[in-house]
């Protein structure tokens, strides 16, 4: 008989879309992307958060295989190996900028794609030209297009195959208010009315938290942490820090006084995110029960200063 952890086990491999184990990508001496494993589920918008010359566009070459990975393995649909060539054409990407020919309009660049891979299926072009919203810019070469409106296309040219996992690299990038919205909207539209996976990387992370689902925190290589929505906005919002030598012992004390919303948070630290008026009674019976408390606060934190406290505060930027 398989117990509700092994069933839960279960579930999250079946739902799991896309999975790295150790991917390393060494050049010389140094390495770019160091034994990270990722996880991201099937209908997720990965948000993958670093800052620049953190590894996210080489991990994400990797994955799009457009760079072999040094060691390490990534698994893809259920396929791994020599066997990813089965299902590279499911993965559509946009790394760095766009490829686009300036002197055609969008729909002759997305036509130039149709016809590598063999697509001539009526009214195809046009309707990834309504999914990315630029159904209406009409005989407009793409040189006068604006980086959001360039960006979008290049979103465009990743569609075509119909892909099931769509890869994009920094596309709100220098991008004006405007242009971060209409990206912003075009990428949750294809979450939505395709379920589509998504996995996008950037360095402002107050952004990504409009749209990410789930979360992957790279910093020098190293993934430093993967959460859900859920467990970063818990992270971020106002909670009672309690800090003691040993967390464990605090338990049966917060158990009994009827606590539930609580996390131990690393070996010193334990976050509760309910009843914070109650500072005072829970130091009360801290003592009682002899446990010394090192220190009590109310806390809470920016995404943007979490981000920053995680790799290394803002003077590393």
């Amino acid at each position: 008989m398989i117990n509700a952890d092994k069933k839960k086990e279960m579930k999250n491999l079946s739902e799991m879309l896309l999975e790295t184990r150790g991917l390393t990508k060494r050049y010389g001496d140094h390495k770019a992307v160091d034994s990270v494993s990722m996880h991201i589920k099937k209908g997720a918008i990965y948000g993958f958060i670093g800052r620049n010359g953190a590894g996210k566009t080489t991990c994400l070459k990797m994955i799009s295989g457009l760079s072999r990975p040094t060691s390490g393995e990534i698994e893809i649909f259920g396929y791994k190996g020599k066997d990813l060539q089965k299902v590279r054409s499911r993965v559509g990407c946009l790394i760095e900028a766009p490829g686009l020919y300036g002197n055609m309009t969008a729909y002759e660049n997305l036509n130039i794609k149709c016809k590598l891979f063999g697509i001539k299926k009526a009214g195809y072009i046009e309707e990834i030209l309504k999914t990315v919203g630029l159904e209406h810019v009409g005989r407009k070469k793409t040189k006068h297009f604006s980086l959001g409106m360039k960006q979008r296309l290049g979103i465009g040219l990743a569609l075509i195959g119909e892909p099931d996992l769509l890869v994009l690299d920094e596309p709100i990038n220098g991008l004006d208010p405007q242009g971060i919205a209409e990206v912003r909207d075009t990428i949750q539209r294809l979450q939505k009315e395709r379920n589509m996976t998504i996995c996008i990387s950037s360095h402002i992370l107050e952004e990504l938290s409009k749209i990410a689902t789930d979360y992957g925190i790279i910093h020098n290589g190293s993934l430093l942490q993967e959460l859900t929505r859920e467990e970063l906005m818990r992270r971020c919002s106002e909670r009672m820090e309690l800090t003691l030598a040993d967390p464990k012992l605090a338990i049966p004390v917060l158990d009994a006084m009827g606590f539930t919303n609580y996390q131990v948070t690393d070996k010193e630290h334990i976050h509760i995110f309910e009843r914070l008026n109650e500072s005072a009674a829970l130091n009360m019976e801290l003592a009682k029960a002899g446990i010394p408390v090192k220190g009590l606060s109310i806390t809470s934190e920016e995404l943007e200063t979490y981000f920053l406290n995680l790799t290394g505060g803002a003077s590393h930027a």
